[in-house]
């Protein structure tokens, strides 16, 4: 019998947290023969590949940086009509995916289901966190038509398409945009919600705190955790470059799928990235005081810092450049096969 649900578990360079989500998948309070778990990593881990190897799951190796190209790979290997996604990072509550099996048991239009999560530290233990309790919706949203799905993107805006261990989708509508979704190496949590935008079927939001979001110097998205002023600084750098690429490719996508949808994905990035060198810009001297006195290290981010000062200066000149840099070298051509 195949399984109802397949859990999508990835990580890159990461081992400390993994078998937690791993174990939190394999703890469901849902029927063991209802879901299957495929883990894709760029490492051995033998705790995990035997706790994957026991249940029946699928452990897939893949040396690739890129959320999308992970995503991808594991959508293509479920054999689930459900398809949920889960960060290496991040903890299921036992329930969730009995919650899963009954919204999409229940409703065969259903083809987008999205929650809140709460907030932990590193060492798991609860945490209050202003960002996450501003992204969170304290009510049920359900969705049909355009004019409804229009009308739930007016008031909430892309609160229901963060974080990808929120997430559910029908396989049958996830894997016809598979070619779209390994082109991301960032933002697959908002692309997948504007494509259950653009296509038939029901979304659905829950209030219901399914997933435990791990705050940590080693997150991805948690640059504000990272003690260290030149590894913060440089984080931020590098998390920036990668998401403006992905957000050129959304403007992308959303004007191939709907022309509502464009005009809201169609923003200023180059003024985002900017923020972050103007947000440094008492840091960003140190490089050139460093270089100056000999500190040849600190060369390596010169460039930046120069690049930095000069946002301070003159802002539009700065993003205009970014703007002409980073949509240079980010043109994509989709194949929706």
């Amino acid at each position: 019998m195949s399984p109802f649900i397949s859990v999508i578990i990835t990580a890159y360079n990461r081992r400390e947290f993994l078998k937690h989500a791993v174990r939190s998948v394999l703890n469901q309070t849902l029927d063991k023969g209802l879901y299957e778990i495929i883990v894709v990593k760029n490492f051995k881990d033998p705790e995990v590949d035997r706790l994957i190897e026991q249940s029946r799951g699928k452990v897939i190796e893949l040396d690739a940086a890129s959320i999308g190209l992970k995503l991808a790979r594991g959508i293509e290997e479920a054999e689930g009509e459900v398809v949920a996604f889960l960060e290496d990072d991040d903890i299921y509550m036992p329930t969730k995916l009995v919650r899963i099996y009954d919204v999409f048991s229940n409703d065969e239009k259903l083809i987008y289901f999205h929650h809140n999560v709460a907030a932990i530290d590193k060492n798991g233990k609860p945490i209050f966190d202003k960002l996450i309790e501003h992204s969170n919706v304290n009510e049920f949203v359900r969705a049909e038509s355009a004019n409804e799905k229009k009308a739930i993107f007016a008031k909430y805006g892309w609160s229901l398409g963060l974080r990808n261990s929120s997430m559910a989708v029908r396989r049958d509508f996830i894997k016809r945009f598979v070619n779209v979704i390994r082109l991301f190496p960032d933002a697959v949590d908002v692309l997948l919600y504007l494509l259950a935008l653009s296509s038939e079927g029901t979304i659905l939001h829950s209030p219901e705190r399914l997933t435990l979001f791990r705050l940590s110097s080693t997150s991805a998205s948690s640059v504000r955790f990272v003690e260290d002023p030149e590894t913060r600084f440089r984080r931020a750098v590098k998390n920036s470059i990668r998401h403006a690429l992905a957000r050129h490719a959304l403007v992308v996508t959303a004007g191939l799928l709907d022309k509502w949808l464009a005009k809201y994905t169609n923003y200023d990035e180059a003024s985002i990235i900017g923020g972050v060198f103007s947000d440094w810009g008492a840091w960003l001297v140190k490089p050139l005081t460093n270089y100056i006195i000999g500190n040849r290290p600190s060369a390596r981010y010169l460039g930046t810092a120069i690049f930095g000062l000069t946002y301070l200066l003159n802002p539009t000149l700065a993003k205009r450049l970014i703007y002409y840099y980073y949509t240079k070298f980010s043109h994509i051509s989709f194949s929706w096969s």
